[in-house]
């Protein structure tokens, strides 16, 4: 992805807000994800614009992330780099949006069909739900935090949370098979 001088004036300026907001490091974010085992599940950062897309779209015509929204990426990059939060495995669902959000924050991501979202395609649904649900309730390694960037539909439906644009929430999986919700932020919040 080419970044425009218009997307890195947008960026710098979203990680100046952030600090001057007193968001860069929350203390539940650098007490609870510093020493790892959360998984951390995005919706992608803010698009052009709104509306279904179908993944066999060649990217020039799917949901692509705004300037807007590439400066909330970078900036969530910065503020998880900055508090030293470890990452381990990146999840995205192949959407441009999403996977262009994670690498933009994260440097790196392993794209999986089965994260695409569940309004984009009625087959399927039932095994992309579970496998959503076995990333969200299986420990990371240990030390690192594990990262998923997806839809709202998805994490919705295994973890009753609706995410705007950009917004993450935290989950800490438990012994049980299950996961607590510890919180979300939007994008200015890291």
């Amino acid at each position: 992805m080419t970044l425009t001088r218009r997307s890195l004036v947008l960026s710098a300026a979203a990680v100046a807000l952030t600090a001057a907001r007193g968001y860069a490091s929350p203390s539940w974010l650098t007490t609870s994800l510093q020493p790892g085992g959360h998984v951390i599940y995005f919706r992608h950062a803010a698009t052009q614009w709104s509306g279904i897309d179908r993944i066999e779209w060649p990217r020039s015509r799917q949901r692509l992330l705004s300037d807007e929204g590439i400066a909330q990426a970078e900036a969530i990059g910065l503020a998880w780099r900055a508090a030293n939060v470890p990452v381990g495995e990146v999840w995205a669902s192949p959407f441009a949006r999403c996977a262009d959000h994670a690498r933009i924050s994260f440097g790196h991501a392993r794209e999986y069909i089965r994260l695409i979202g569940l309004l984009s395609d009625a087959n399927g649904q039932a095994e992309r739900r579970e496998f959503l649900r076995s990333l969200v309730t299986t420990l990371p390694a240990p030390g690192t935090n594990r990262v998923i960037v997806s839809h709202r539909s998805n994490i919705a439906e295994v973890a009753n949370v609706s995410l705007a644009e950009g917004e993450g929430v935290v989950l800490r999986p438990d012994s049980a098979g299950g996961f607590d919700v510890v919180g979300t932020a939007m994008p200015n919040a890291w």
